[in-house]
């Protein structure tokens, strides 16, 4: 490979996603502040059925898109690209035509009966329409991960949370007043734009995209939907368990907070402080690390297929490396400044005391996403499955015996057991499968010193110096500063290499088989 088609990926996805988070955060406090903490706890329970529809219909023909173009594409067998893209959305969309009709017919009653909040029906109903553009979207995005040509999908990425901004802004005056019932509505209509304004971007570059012309023939129809189906039936069957599990544990939250004594409303309200606003800010991070994940699917896959264990023993180890320094580093600074933000970004106290508490899952939550990709590239889908399946069974366990006795912390103690697990299973299977060799000075206890000389350093500004700016500025300054310290002392100490750097931005030649 002549330069890292992973890093350069990565570094056009996460710039898209930076965007897109930025603007995300803008709007989720712009509706924060419209609908309160209920509010938000009422739009995130509307989630789980989102994700179930999502899963059934998009995830696994997602990955075997991505993964059926990577190979084709590593055995330069143009003519089935095009036909994979076909064939999966064709299935894909019949799917979503048949999951809208259903939530759309039932909505209600899946509102009154299973997320027990009636008024979430008329949003559950809204979202439902929105399947069908989200699958022909999905396969499309997948196509060109698949290809490692990541900026389309990062176009549509940014330009669907710009439109859904917009409709939320427009749309406000005239929903909010009418109760929250409306207010959650108005937020999934946002979604279903941004859907269609992706769907457009992404198919306008899909039909402008032209493979090479080649002799050969592609597959027969058969051959390539037994392919989708051999990748994509395992995939959506197990992750749509650890899905159902995911919903049973979002439903199950607000059920045991009023079990230890919270009353209807402040139970809905605290969910909604911790799914609509610490959690996100705990994920902005990941970024980083879903870019990552995005584009080792492709990669893993292809150079499994090529028999390259070099290669994917190089994409692995660095993979690990820097998603464990982001974990590290981010948890640091949700210790140091997690109070103040909670107050900065939402003007609510008590997002600030849950993000320090949470800020000790970030390198275990950022190494499930990315080394599941690997695991997926690899064809383990099993052990990504098992390991899943595991975590959510201790979350929620602690939900049922731990949320009525000690309320919101015991279920975040089981949120940090989950997913320590979840990453120390997945990183001894990965250490099993390939010949990585786990660094633990480099890769954890360099970073936690680095980190710690950086903060006490602030620290000792902050108590000789007086910063005559505002809490908001001064906390900038030292999250700014923290960063100014932490780069130069990563390099001294040998944590990242100078090689390293230059891989990344100069893309030097990657192993070779």
């Amino acid at each position: 490979m002549k330069k890292s088609s992973v890093i350069k990926g990565t570094i056009i996805l996460t710039i898209a996603a930076l965007i897109t988070r930025t603007l995300g955060f803008a709007n989720r406090i712009y509706l924060s502040h419209l609908i309160g903490a209920e509010g938000m706890g009422l739009f995130q329970l509307v989630f789980p059925i989102y994700m179930i529809s999502y899963t059934i219909c998009c995830s696994g023909i997602f990955t075997a898109v991505s993964k059926l173009i990577a190979e084709e594409k590593a055995k330069h067998n143009h003519a089935n690209l095009k036909r994979i893209v076909r064939l999966s959305t064709t299935i894909s969309l019949l799917l979503a035509i048949i999951i809208m009709v259903l939530i759309a017919t039932n909505s209600d009653l899946i509102a009154r009966r299973l997320l027990n909040e009636p008024r979430t029906g008329l949003a559950i109903k809204l979202m439902a329409f929105s399947m069908p553009f989200t699958a022909i979207v999905s396969c499309i995005k997948a196509y060109f991960y698949g290809l490692k040509y990541p900026t389309v999908p990062a176009i549509t990425q940014v330009l669907e949370q710009i439109t859904r901004i917009a409709i939320i802004y427009f749309l406000s005056a005239m929903f909010i007043p009418m109760g929250l019932t409306y207010a959650c509505a108005m937020a999934v209509i946002g979604m279903i734009g941004g859907e269609i304004i992706s769907l457009l971007i992404a198919g306008a570059a899909y039909k402008w995209n032209q493979n090479p012309k080649t002799a050969k023939r592609p597959e027969r129809r058969r051959i390539i939907i037994k392919k989708i189906g051999a990748i994509a039936i395992p995939i959506t069957s197990n992750r749509l368990i650890t899905t159902l599990l995911v919903s049973i544990e979002t439903i199950l939250i607000p059920t045991q907070l009023q079990v230890s004594g919270l009353s209807h409303s402040d139970a809905l309200g605290t969910y909604g402080i911790l799914t609509g606003m610490a959690l996100p800010l705990i994920m902005f991070p990941t970024v980083f690390t879903n870019s990552i994940s995005l584009m080792l699917l492709p990669t893993v896959s292809a150079a499994s297929a090529s028999k390259n264990k070099r290669m994917i023993n190089f994409t692995t180890s660095k993979t690990m490396k820097f998603t464990i320094l982001i974990g590290i580093i981010s948890t640091f600074l949700f210790l140091s400044f997690g109070k103040t933000l909670g107050v900065m970004v939402y003007n609510e106290a008590y997002v600030g005391v849950l993000l320090t508490i949470l800020a000790w899952i970030c390198p275990f939550i950022y190494l499930q996403t990315t080394l599941g990709s690997i695991l997926n590239g690899l064809n383990k889908q099993l052990i990504v499955f098992r390991n899943n399946v595991i975590g959510l069974t201790i979350r929620i366990a602690f939900i049922f015996l731990l949320i009525p006795l000690y309320g919101l912390k015991g279920y975040l103690w089981g949120f940090l057991c989950s997913f320590m697990i979840v990453a120390l299973l997945n990183i001894i299977h990965l250490i099993r499968i390939t010949s990585i060799n786990f660094q633990i000075g480099d890769w954890i206890i360099k970073p936690i010193i680095v980190c710690l000389g950086s903060v006490s350093t602030i620290q000792l500004i902050n108590h000789y110096f007086t910063i005559p700016f505002s809490v908001f500025s001064t906390t900038l300054i030292n999250i700014g500063l923290f960063m100014v310290l932490l780069i130069p002392l990563l390099l001294l100490t040998g944590t990242i290499k100078i090689s390293e750097i230059m891989f990344v931005f100069k893309g030097k030649k990657s192993p070779k088989p």
